[in-house]
C-alpha cells in the first residue's frame, strides 16, 4: 500500500486526505502545512522533513507555486510528485530544473487534469494543434478584486497570465503544457460580479480538428470550484492503479 504525503492540506488536499483514509486505498505519511490542525493521527510539520519524506511514495502538492518551488528538490529526492500549482512551470528555469531532477532521481511528476475535461485529448493531438484560446470567468472575490461590473482583467500569453494570477489559472497552465506551450496559448481572464461559478471556455483549432470545451463549476467566491476536488481524487486513484474493473485511459 502506497504512503502519501501532503504539501498543503486545504480544500483539495483535505478532501483527498479524507477520501484515501475513508477508502483505505493508501496511507497518509505526513501533512506539511503550518496552518493545518489535525487530530494527531497523521504527522504534521510546518516545513520539509526528510525523515518523513523517506516514508512516502508520493507527495501531493496543493499549496502555491511558491511553496512548490521551495520544496521541489527535497521531494523529488525521495518520491514522486503530484502537482496542482501547475502555474509554477511557466517559469522556464523551474520547468527545466524539475525536468532534470525527475530524470536524475528517476521520478514521476503527475499533472492532474483538475477542472479540465479532455486534457488527454489535447496532449494526444498536440502535433495537429495550431491555436489555443482559454477564457476564464470568475467572481471578483476569486481573483482578489472588487469589480462592480464585468471586466477583462488580463488578455495575452498564458505565461503572462500565470505570472499575474498564479492561483487562478492552473487550468491554463495545464492546457499549455499539454498543448502548444505557454507562449502560444492565449489566455483571457474575466472578472464578473454576477457569477458564482468558475467557468472555462477553451477553443482549440488545428489541422483537421476543432475542439470547444465549456466547463463550469460552482465556486462561491473561492479559487477552487466544486468539481476539482472530485477530479483530484479520480486522478489519484488512477495513479494508485488499485481499482478493479473498467478504466478510462
Amino acid at each position: 500500500m502506497k504512503r502519501i504525503g501532503f504539501l498543503g492540506c486545504g480544500k483539495i488536499g483535505g478532501f483527498m486526505l479524507q477520501e484515501i483514509l475513508k477508502d483505505g486505498e493508501a496511507q497518509a505519511a505526513f501533512i506539511q502545512d503550518p496552518f493545518y490542525r489535525g487530530d494527531g493521527s497523521v504527522p504534521v510539520t510546518g516545513s520539509a522533513d526528510e525523515t518523513l519524506l523517506e516514508t512516502a511514495d508520493l507527495v501531493i502538492e496543493s499549496a502555491t507555486a511558491g511553496v512548490l518551488k521551495e520544496n521541489l528538490d527535497v521531494i523529488l529526492k525521495h518520491c514522486d510528485l503530484m502537482v496542482f500549482s501547475v502555474t509554477a512551470f511557466s517559469d522556464r528555469d523551474f520547468y527545466e530544473h524539475a525536468t532534470e531532477l525527475a530524470e536524475c532521481y528517476q521520478r514521476r511528476i503527475y499533472l492532474p487534469h483538475g477542472a479540465i475535461l479532455g486534457v488527454d485529448g489535447i496532449a494526444d493531438g498536440r502535433e495537429l494543434i495550431r491555436s489555443v484560446t482559454i477564457e476564464t470567468v470568475k467572481n471578483p472575490a476569486s481573483l482578489g478584486r472588487f469589480d462592480r461590473e464585468r471586466t477583462v482583467v488580463y488578455e495575452g500569453s498564458c505565461r503572462g497570465a500565470c505570472a499575474a494570477y498564479p492561483r487562478n489559472v492552473n487550468v491554463h497552465a495545464t492546457v499549455a503544457l499539454a498543448g502548444i506551450g505557454f507562449d502560444k496559448t492565449v489566455s483571457r481572464i474575466v472578472s464578473d460580479p454576477a457569477v458564482s461559478t468558475n467557468t472555462h471556455f477553451i477553443h482549440i483549432e488545428g489541422e483537421g480538428i476543432r475542439f470547444d470545451l465549456d466547463i463550469s463549476s460552482f465556486a462561491d467566491g473561492g479559487v477552487t470550484g466544486k468539481y476539482t476536488p472530485y477530479s483530484a481524487v479520480g486522478s489519484l486513484r488512477r495513479i494508485l492503479g488499485e481499482r478493479r474493473g473498467f478504466h478510462f485511459v
